[in-house]
């Protein structure tokens, strides 16, 4: 199951997706169990049918699960669609940089790097940004990643994992809190549509092979 948990990450690292290897391990045990029972075979049977192209097609299923992050996608060369105010940005630098400090307690190096090149961006979009202040233009799909990152962690505090041995653990319940509020600004700021066509900004990447 690890070797074919790695097979999976490696097709989802081709199309800009990092997903811890613990991850992909449940997820995937998970879908052998369904197999089997579907299929009323056993577990070690049902692992026969994930070879290479079924992990690629995994993968794929994956991206479009998030595609509203467009994955793969380099987010400085998108639309900045949506005007975020001064303090919502600072508000989730802030909340970011705990995410990479909680995520690199708990799940390994994945998470806290995409949290800190989501600070970079915003930090070139604050940079880079024409106009007055007290807005910065960001695209929308930034968002979409920074408040699934967020509302993940606040997950986590809320299940009891460690925190960073510099926060009391009477701060758990503060913590959660401030995590999920940030969370929630973000989401005011994402227009509620009837989902983009057209445009192609949300699609997921074509098939690398």
């Amino acid at each position: 199951m690890s070797t074919t948990a790695s097979t999976l990450g490696e097709e989802l690292a081709r199309i800009g997706l990092t997903v811890p290897t613990d991850r992909l391990e449940a997820l995937l045990t998970d879908r052998v169990t369904a197999v089997a029972e579907q299929m009323r075979i056993t577990e070690r049977t049902a692992r026969r049918y994930f070879d290479h192209d079924a992990l690629r097609t995994l993968a794929r299923e994956l991206a479009l699960s998030i595609k509203e992050e467009a994955p793969g996608a380099d987010l400085l060369t998108l639309p900045r669609t949506i005007a975020m105010p001064l303090p919502t940005l600072g508000a989730t630098i802030a909340a970011l940089i705990e995410v990479a400090a909680l995520t690199g307690t708990n799940r390994g190096p994945d998470q806290p790097t995409t949290a800190m090149a989501l600070i970079s961006t915003l930090g070139v979009l604050t940079r880079d940004h024409d106009g007055d202040l007290p807005t910065v233009w960001v695209p929308e799909p930034l968002l979409m990643r920074a408040v699934r990152l967020i509302e993940n962690t606040a997950n986590l505090v809320h299940q009891g994992c460690p925190l960073p041995p510099d926060v009391a653990e009477n701060v758990r319940p503060h913590l959660q809190k401030a995590l999920r509020d940030d969370a929630a600004r973000l989401r005011a700021l994402i227009p509620d549509t009837g989902r983009r066509t057209g445009s192609g900004l949300w699609a997921v990447p074509d098939d690398p092979r």
